[in-house]
């Protein structure tokens, strides 16, 4: 018997063969897998300028801004994780090509909900917590693609957790599945392993 079907055959008898891609990466993710992330990210994108307005319509701001795309959005997030290795890594990262172990998702682009990106991180051990926190914000402020500080937060009104417009935190087995939520069987576009 070949290896391909001694391969076929064990998944059949897993059940594997009935389940769609989503119940097997969740299942990849969940069994093992989501023990080695401990940080959980997410970010929301900065509208970005899109035209200039006329000065004789006498607008206070005439700026048009977008929002990014979903393209764009990977390609800010791709930009923040080189950066956040950088920082994390230092030279390591150049010369012995050390990476984080990363899992990306970007979310909302079919659902009306704003654009942003999950990430689930596993922080490397030698690297205290307080520095990796440190590094992730120094990313951010050196990316300029991501909203740091909320623009519409009012300290008398709004709670200390809104100020910010990322969160970083410790996450436990269930964020992996959350922010996997929207995979189905057929697409998958929007998960990353960078």
């Amino acid at each position: 018997m070949s290896k391909l079907q001694e391969l076929q055959e064990r998944c059949q008898q897993k059940g594997y063969d009935r389940l769609s891609r989503r119940q097997v990466l969740a299942d990849w993710l969940g069994k093992g897998c989501e023990q080695r992330f401990d940080m959980g990210l997410t970010l929301m994108p900065k509208k970005v300028h899109h035209k200039q307005k006329s000065v004789r319509y006498e607008m206070k701001n005439p700026q048009v801004l977008r929002h990014l795309n979903s393209s764009e959005l990977v390609s800010a997030s791709n930009r923040f994780v080189e950066l956040l290795n950088r920082l994390t890594f230092k030279q390591a990262y150049k010369r012995f090509n050390k990476r984080l172990d990363i899992v990306m998702v970007t979310e909302g682009e079919q659902e009306l909900i704003d654009l942003h990106a999950h990430f689930a991180i596993r922080r490397p051990e030698k690297v205290p917590l307080k520095d990796f926190v440190r590094a992730v914000k120094k990313a951010l402020e050196l990316s300029g693609d991501f909203e740091i500080a909320n623009p519409n937060y009012d300290a008398e009104a709004n709670s200390l957790a809104e100020k910010y417009r990322y969160k970083l935190d410790l996450i436990d087995e269930g964020w992996l599945t959350y922010i996997t939520k929207k995979l189905d069987g057929k697409d998958m576009k929007n998960l990353y392993l960078p």
